[in-house]
């Protein structure tokens, strides 16, 4: 048998049967993917599209987008209209108790944060001591009394004496002088009386207002001076010291309202107003005032002091003491007209993005149509 040679060009012979069984797994996966096509109704791409060509991703986004317009607007709206510090605090003219008269504590009627009321006895000091003095201030007005009965009848006889020429004249202005001297010591008499009097009254300590006690520093059997502190009362009505920055007292008046949240109770939620700006900031009257005329000159934002008062209509039912950390809020300008502004540039905002995610759905329509 003869072998024919097929010039191949340097390449291998391919053999019919392998040439055909190639080029039916070629015709096997063109049907395959021309049924996979039709089945489906698109073509295989469409699968692999890009996020933002697919409706619903569009949506999205445009809702968080709109989302985000209205948190902007709101927090442009509260730095517009509002002006917040945390560097404030509750204070209050607190009363310092203290005795009028020197003495040893018989009796404490009151206890560490306990709530009096003005007139209520809060210490007692033995009164025995001022008994005594009372009663011997009492014996020497007596005594000087009867005196002066006893000089103003002898005036009365030198007087009519004189009148008949049967004393001299020194006599009758000896009697005169007696007199008026008995007057003189029963009045003196009668201050001590009352000066005693005060002072066993001053025996019993009493509460000078409505307010809560702090700092109680004495005890039964303690020695007290005239003078040295007992305790301390803190009235109940209080207000804020808030020390805001110079730069936010722009639009700060008297008057305007206040929110205040107190740190210790996050759910009470108090009213206000603002009742006074300091004049001059809260280092001007420090212990060491800054002197900015000597050294290096550092320029700081300065803080100025703002008293702020709580509504009366309110009932607290809570301990606020000086000290406690507050965060107020002023309302420092016309909320209405920043409002309708702030809504008008947010609407317009929200409509552009609405507008624009409509357009890029139809776009992607038409391109998948």
């Amino acid at each position: 048998m003869m072998k024919t040679e097929v010039p191949t060009n340097g390449e291998l012979p391919i053999s019919k049967t392998a040439g055909h069984r190639r080029g039916a797994v070629i015709q096997d996966y063109d049907e395959k993917s021309w049924e996979h096509r039709h089945e489906d109704g698109s073509s295989g791409k469409q699968g692999k599209r890009s996020l933002f060509r697919r409706p619903g991703v569009i949506v999205a986004i445009a809702v968080l987008a709109i989302a985000g317009i209205g948190y902007g607007a709101f927090a442009m709206f509260h730095s517009f209209t509002h002006e917040s510090t945390d560097d404030a605090f509750i204070d209050v003219h607190f009363v310092s108790v203290a005795p009028k008269i020197a003495g040893r504590v018989a009796v404490m009627h009151v206890d560490d944060n306990q709530l009096v009321k003005k007139g209520d006895v809060l210490v007692e000091i033995d009164p025995r001591d001022f008994q005594v003095a009372l009663a011997q201030a009492k014996a020497t007005l007596a005594k000087d009394k009867a005196t002066q009965v006893q000089a103003n009848v002898n005036e009365k006889r030198a007087q009519d004496l004189f009148t008949k020429k049967v004393i001299s004249t020194q006599e009758r202005d000896t009697n005169v002088a007696t007199s008026d001297s008995s007057k003189a010591a029963v009045a003196a008499d009668e201050a001590a009386v009352e000066q005693a009097e005060l002072n066993l009254g001053y025996s019993k300590v009493i509460a000078p207002v409505d307010g809560y006690v702090t700092k109680e520093a004495v005890a039964t059997g303690d020695y007290v001076q005239v003078g040295q502190a007992l305790m301390s009362l803190v009235p109940p009505r209080v207000w804020v010291i808030a020390n805001f920055k110079e730069t936010q007292l722009r639009n700060m008046q008297p008057g305007q309202p206040v929110d205040i949240s107190v740190d210790a109770y996050p759910s009470l939620k108090l009213r206000g107003r603002v009742d006074s700006i300091q004049a001059g900031s809260g280092a001007a009257f420090s212990m060491l005032p800054p002197e900015n005329a000597t050294g290096n000159y550092v320029k700081v934002v300065q803080r100025v002091p703002v008293k702020i008062v709580l509504d009366e209509e309110q009932q607290v039912q809570r301990v606020l003491g000086p000290g406690m950390s507050v965060v107020p809020t002023v309302t420092v300008s016309d909320v209405a007209g920043a409002l309708v502004t702030i809504v008008g540039i947010a609407i317009a905002l929200a409509l552009g993005v609405i507008v624009g995610a409509a357009l890029w759905i139809g776009r992607v329509r038409r391109v998948q149509g």
